[in-house]
């Protein structure tokens, strides 16, 4: 059973996004089921791979519409994108138990509830 489950409240409006953000769901789930210390360094990796992936297309689009918090936006990206690498480097240290991926989601599913959703609020508001 996957610990993280995307439901339709977390959907933005944007397809590309919200499909970026249920790949993230997914690949968190790939992440806790983790068999062994080689598999989880491997999804951890694919984890900030794909995240990173995904802030740099939001943050184009952010800038390409002019976003008022784009800055601010992108800070929280960073915090997010060094706890990855913080729990890469634990996994590499064998400190498995550092690695808070539950708390790395609940900080996440909180972003795209109110930072990414602000994003869509702002958009419509310029239609």
């Amino acid at each position: 059973m996957n610990e993280f489950v995307w439901e339709n409240q977390y959907l933005l409006g944007n397809e590309a996004v919200d499909q970026q953000h249920r790949e993230i769901f997914d690949l968190a789930n790939q992440l806790v089921s983790s068999k062994d210390t080689q598999a989880l360094a491997e999804n951890i990796m694919l984890l900030y791979q794909h995240v990173r992936e995904h802030f740099q297309a939001e943050e184009a689009f952010m800038k390409q519409h002019d976003y008022p918090e784009y800055q601010h936006h992108v800070q929280t990206h960073n915090v997010m994108l060094e706890k990855l690498i913080a729990f890469s480097a634990g996994i590499h240290q064998q400190k498995r138990q550092e690695i808070d991926v539950s708390g790395f989601m609940r900080d996440w599913i909180t972003h795209m509830a109110e930072e990414d959703a602000a994003i869509n609020t702002y958009l419509k508001t310029q239609k």
